[in-house]
């Protein structure tokens, strides 16, 4: 892979792909609802994302790594493919919402706290968690450190992930 060809490091396990789309399924409606896409392309690592609060208000909106639209509570600092990496931030309480950065191994690497249907989910490099509860299986196994190719389309369900 070429320097701009970035592998995902997500919930302790590394993709190896040229777009990645996360979402979170609901178990009861089976709606998808996308929390980022990440793409691979000659200009570069290239982000997209809604970030909503508890109540599915949104806080701020990514197109093609520039924030359209953010809230006036939440701040914005750095670039994706800086060292820190783009970092939404809260301006009452300094908390980190969300995070994307290239690692110093040149992973790409999300982490935040996103809502959707009703339910918060929190990701890491090295975990995933809904409502606080760990969700790190793969189909169903527990699978750490494990590199997949192929499979951009990765889903957050209450019972893991999966493809």
């Amino acid at each position: 892979m070429t320097h701009e060809d970035y592998m995902l490091i997500f919930g302790s396990n590394v993709y190896a792909d040229q777009m990645y789309t996360v979402s979170y399924q609901d178990r009861d409606t089976g709606d998808r609802t996308p929390l980022f896409t990440l793409e691979n392309s000659e200009d570069g690592l290239i982000l997209t994302a809604e970030i909503r609060d508890k109540d599915s208000e949104l806080i701020a909106k990514i197109d093609r790594n520039e924030f359209t639209q953010i809230k006036e509570n939440f701040d914005v600092q750095g670039e994706i493919e800086n060292e820190k990496g783009l970092t939404l931030t809260g301006k009452e309480n300094g908390d980190v919402v969300f995070n994307a950065r290239i690692t110093e191994d040149g992973y790409v690497a999300v982490s935040g706290t996103f809502y959707a249907e009703g339910k918060k989910i929190f990701i890491t490099d090295r975990k995933v968690e809904i409502n606080d509860t760990p969700r790190q299986t793969i189909n169903g196994v527990n699978v750490h450190d494990t590199i997949f190719i192929g499979n951009n389309n990765i889903t957050i369900t209450d019972d893991g992930l999966k493809f």
